[in-house]
């Protein structure tokens, strides 16, 4: 015979939520963790994004161009040089998003990359010749070019320009105490 009232009954309904109870929370730390660190992420991926354009602009301009980094404020600006790498005209100026920070020195004993271990702290400006490769403020190729970032969370990012100009992010891992590249 057949049932004439077909639905779930409430031990199947209980089942249901609590297997997706089980779901939630094993998800819930891994999503609470991702959203901790996506506005430094984010921040990090921009800044790689501006030292691409101003390393490309020196080049298609065949000017010197330069990043410059506000510590203090949390900003940045894109600069064009003169050929003696000074009086600087800036032509872009950004933020970073509310609750990221710059660092003025390494927060860790391990440094991202190229940048030797006795190099704790950052670059203020990075410039970029006319082939696109970075140097410092007199002309000379330069390798330390390192900013460090950090959110509320005590969690690391950097991003690093070599010496034959690879701009790189790097995530710290505070399981393996070692800065990883992204």
């Amino acid at each position: 015979m057949k049932r004439q009232n077909p639905g779930f009954s409430m031990i199947e309904i209980l089942t249901v939520l609590a297997i997706m109870g089980v779901i939630a929370a094993f998800a819930l730390p891994s999503a609470i963790n991702f959203v901790k660190a996506y506005r430094l992420h984010a921040d990090a991926s921009a800044i790689a994004s501006q030292l691409n354009v101003t390393r490309f602009r020196a080049t298609s301009q065949y000017k010197p161009y330069g990043l410059s980094f506000d510590v203090t404020n949390g900003l940045y600006s894109m600069q064009r040089l003169t050929t003696a790498y000074g009086s600087p005209t800036t032509e872009l100026s950004l933020g970073l998003q509310p609750n990221i920070r710059m660092l003025s020195t390494c927060p860790v004993t391990a440094t991202p990359g190229t940048i030797p271990s006795s190099y704790t702290g950052i670059s203020t400006s990075i410039y970029f010749n006319t082939r696109g490769l970075p140097v410092d403020n007199s002309g000379a190729p330069d390798n330390n070019n390192v900013i460090y970032l950090a959110n509320d969370y005590n969690l690391y990012d950097a991003v690093t320009v070599s010496l034959g100009g690879r701009i790189t992010i790097w995530n710290y891992s505070t399981t393996t105490s070692t800065w990883v590249a992204r």
